[in-house]
């Protein structure tokens, strides 16, 4: 697994109603195209809304819920608003 930089959290620990960017996406191309197609890209704010009854996160992209497998949510790299990361 990628090593995190300090100002950057991964998205499953980002608790819910918070607005993060997401910074990276740390998986094979094959997994990352479905995310991609759905509008999860660098840059964008995703925020965390609801937990499914299996603790996967749904999360509110540009304004569509999606739900995200906790598998997927760990390698999900984001940092919060007003974070200064280079």
């Amino acid at each position: 697994m990628i090593a995190v930089a300090p100002t950057e959290l991964r998205l499953i620990d980002i608790p819910l109603r918070e607005v993060v960017e997401l910074v990276r996406i740390d998986l094979p191309m094959d997994q990352m195209e479905p995310l991609l197609e759905r509008g999860v890209l660098p840059g964008c704010q995703i925020c965390p809304v609801h937990r499914s009854p299996s603790g996967d996160p749904i999360v509110m992209v540009e304004g569509t819920l999606l739900a995200i497998r906790r598998e997927v949510a760990k390698c999900l790299c984001v940092r919060r608003s007003g974070s200064n990361a280079a």
